[in-house]
């Protein structure tokens, strides 16, 4: 262990216990995917209506977009109008209109008001779905629809595409009449398209005439399209779209991603209050024979005292709950997501410590004999509340819609200590469910593509799933359009490159290589953009900084210089090799030379011992992963030989840079005081009932409540995810330095098997690569069995003595 008090010793043996005893109550498999044939392609045909707005007026696109952040939803609010012609070929027996996007909308049909639309801006989510009845006022032939919008709310995006930042602002109008009651899809009589006209008015004062049929509109603009709803996996993002569940046929997913059903666990928390229910075993039951059913004796109930229950999927999950009716009236339930149970009891709008849960509490409208949805997300548990309804309810089936991108387990993990078997399998699981539109950092929030997140993810997806088609569209898709940072963050430019460099390792794709160099040495050119002539990251133009989320760490502080600089020279690093790589020998050049002055730079903001920045954990692992040899068995001293956290003075440290620590401790060859720390930490998490590894963590928060003291991104509470890709390093990790396999050259064409138990009776397990999967044995009294697919060349180092095996085959080295 490193250095550390008789307590944290304790501690470990504690955590280590009581981690295991809580792995031997998960499910198994804890992917619920794991074993699944997945469908060959998703049934369903992407839906026409467009997404529209006003041509000219889009925030996203102006050149002082700053100026009207997300979450300041009182600007930016003058009323938007839209109208349309259409014609009604034939007479329906019902009909309903459709409206998504505006925060506010006041809608007319032949110069009759239908409706008038509400969304609370203190809702999370960013806008919903209103829906109404144009029985009787549809007519045959010609009918013109008008619109007055105010946009919605809006939700946080970051630095994402325009689309996906229009979208999260609300500027967007989606509207479809349906030839049909709620509920029932069919295709539109009108849907929002290119054919709709708008003008813009202003606020506190409304556009004359603008609802009456027989204003001649054709002084409006045409209005400016994103395209179909489900066209773009950029509308995907973000949780831009969670408001879009009541959509009738919006699936709202990438065509690379299949559902899974998946009942609940258990059933807990049941209230029934003036009503009752019925056959409640087959909510946890596949295909239960007998309906579920809820008997409400009182005629209205209220949100507070409604029937209610909590359903416990049994592991946190990507999806949306889905709900089956089998009455012959329309229900209505208000829903609440939970990663933890004490988030989806939550109450309130505002997610947070005090408020409610991350997407709120939200009303689910459930067709007779129909089917619901609620919004997408990541969750474990769900509270519903059975609102106002028939007497008797009843229901096919309430249960989750899981949502996963089909990967193969191909890499494998299995040793001596079922808490490390536990460990691998819980971190390949959580970059698995952030296998969604794109690689996310997480299933709740953010859901986006983060270059710092992938730098961890894309490993753990080469090591234990070998898949390349996401981590290329999501390097593809973070690449800035012009010459601009990745993510808006100076340090994630650097993460870019070193991302590409690992997948490029573990793939051998030198095509995909080739299509990225544009985006490459844009990304360089804005790096070396932001360093002086003595190689210095400066800062000049005061960009919002992140290492960690740790104190000083992150925002505009010398610690967070200093973290991008050093980030900076393994951008370099990674870029020269690649370069080199594409047959780029002059830039290769370049960049070698500008990681050395890099380098220089760093050295000189060294402490007076030459060696450490200062006792920062974060910066001082990222030194030994950048610079020099000769600075390793200092900084181990003096600084990672104090890495623990069982007193108020030892540092703060996320699970994403405790991969680095760990990667740093290794190469300082103390890998047995990283796999202490790796059981200590990340078995913590375990202990404290994870089935998915959490954004940030600290072994000294109360147990009781983990939201009072989950913190990253400068907040905490339920705002804060539990299941975050970027906290799966011991994934890789303990392939990379138990079972020792390393690609030595692109593609695995040359591979480094250097096997240590540190510690361990017994390891093996299996690494995809593009030439079949290598498969290792290790045992501390049998040694090494090895098997090799074609095309592999394996330089072997066990007990002391290296081998070379140039075929495939099964090759044996005794541990004597």
């Amino acid at each position: 262990m490193p250095k550390s008090s008789g307590l944290l010793g304790f501690l470990a043996v504690l955590i280590a216990m009581l981690a295991t005893a809580w792995a031997q109550e998960l499910p198994s498999p804890l992917d619920p995917t794991r074993n699944m044939i997945p469908a060959t392609a998703l049934i369903h045909v992407a839906l026409p209506e467009q997404y529209i707005w006003t041509e000219g007026d889009v925030t996203a696109r102006r050149p002082d977009h700053d100026k009207f952040p997300w979450n300041r939803p009182g600007l930016r609010v003058a009323p938007h109008y839209f109208r349309v012609h259409f014609r009604a070929a034939t007479m329906p027996e019902a009909a309903t209109l459709y409206i998504a996007g505006p925060r506010e909308a006041h809608v007319f049909l032949n110069g009759h008001r239908l409706d008038d639309f509400y969304l609370n801006t203190d809702a999370p989510i960013g806008f919903h779905v209103f829906h109404t009845s144009v029985t009787g006022v549809l007519r045959l032939g010609d009918n013109v629809l008008a619109v007055e919008a105010v946009r919605g709310r809006g939700v946080v995006s970051g630095s994402s595409p325009p689309a996906t930042q229009q979208l999260a602002y609300g500027e967007v109008l989606a509207a479809k009449i349906v030839p049909a009651r709620f509920g029932t899809d069919a295709p539109a009589i009108v849907i929002s398209d290119g054919n709709w006209r708008s003008a813009v008015g202003s606020a506190g004062k409304t556009l004359e005439h603008w609802s009456e049929p027989d204003l001649d509109d054709s002084s409006w603009r045409p209005v400016e399209s994103l395209g179909p709803i489900e066209s773009n996996s950029d509308f995907f993002q973000w949780s831009a779209d969670a408001g879009m569940f009541g959509w009738p046929g919006y699936v709202g997913m990438s065509p690379a991603l299949r559902t899974f059903p998946l009942n609940a666990a258990a059933v807990t928390h049941t209230y029934t209050g003036n009503a009752s229910f019925l056959h409640i075993s087959s909510l946890t039951t596949p295909n239960a024979a007998e309906l579920f059913t809820v008997t409400n004796y009182a005629a209205r109930t209220s949100d507070a005292d409604a029937p209610s229950l909590l359903l416990d999927f049994g592991r946190e999950v990507a999806g949306r709950l889905l709900v089956e009716s089998a009455s012959p009236t329309d229900s209505t339930l208000s829903i609440a997501y939970g990663e933890s149970e004490i988030e989806a009891l939550a109450t309130g709008l505002t997610p947070g410590q005090q408020g409610g849960n991350y997407l709120g509490t939200n009303i689910l409208e459930v067709p007779a004999f129909g089917v619901a949805r609620g919004p997408k997300s990541g969750f474990r548990y769900v509270r519903i509340r059975f609102l106002g309804a028939a007497r008797d309810t009843a229901f096919k089936s309430i249960r989750v819609e899981g949502i996963y991108y089909p990967v193969t387990y191909a890499g494998s993990f299995e040793s001596s200590d079922p808490l490390l078997n536990r460990i691998w399998e819980v971190g390949a699981y959580t970059t698995h469910l952030c296998m969604q539109d794109g690689i996310w950092d997480a299933v709740k929030r953010d859901r986006g593509r983060w270059a710092g997140d992938l730098d961890v993810e894309d490993r753990v997806i080469s090591t234990a799933f070998g898949d390349r088609a996401l981590v290329e569209q999501t390097l593809h898709a973070l690449a800035p359009d012009g010459v601009g940072h990745v993510n808006g963050i100076p340090s994630y430019s650097a993460l870019w490159i070193t991302s590409l460099a690992n997948f490029y390792q573990h793939s051998g794709d030198k095509a995909f290589l080739e299509s990225e160099r544009t985006d490459l040495l844009r990304i360089l050119a804005a790096m070396d953009a932001s360093v002086d002539v003595q190689g210095l990251f400066t800062n000049a133009k005061h960009r919002w900084l992140f290492v960690d989320w740790a104190p000083g760490l992150y925002a505009y502080t010398p610690e967070a210089r200093l973290g991008t600089q050093l980030q900076y020279i393994r951008g370099y690093r990674a870029a020269a090799m690649l370069l080199q790589s594409l047959g780029d020998a002059q830039n290769a050049r370049r960049y070698s030379a500008q990681a050395d002055k890099a380098i220089a730079a760093a050295h000189a903001l060294r402490d007076a011992n030459g060696a450490t920045y200062g006792a920062t954990w974060q910066l001082n692992a990222l030194a030994i992963l950048a610079d020099d040899e000769d600075t390793k068995p200092v900084i181990w001293k003096e600084v990672l030989s104090l890495v623990k956290q069982d007193a108020p003075a030892d540092q703060v440290i996320s699970p994403y840079f405790n991969g680095y620590v760990i990667d740093a401790m290794a190469a300082t060859g103390h890998g047995r005081e990283a796999l202490d720390w790796i059981r200590t930490y990340w078995g913590g998490m375990l202990a404290e009932g994870a089935t998915s590894f959490w954004e940030s963590y600290d072994l000294r928060w109360p147990k009781a409540n983990p939201h009072l003291s989950l913190q990253a991104d400068g907040t905490s509470g339920y705002f804060v995810s539990m299941a975050h890709g970027w906290s799966s390093a011991p994934t890789v990790w303990l392939i990379e330095n138990v079972l020792g396999i390393t690609p030595a050259s692109p593609g695995y064409d040359t591979v480094n098997i250097r096997p240590n138990l540190l510690g361990l009776k017994y390891a093996y397990g299996s690494v995809p690569t593009p030439h079949g999967t290598i498969s290792i044995r290790v045992d501390e009294q049998k040694g090494i069995d090895l098997d090799l697919p074609a095309g592999v060349a394996a330089k072997v180092q066990f007990g002391g003595r290296a081998s070379v095996f140039r075929s495939e085959g099964r090759y044996t080295v005794s541990a004597n």
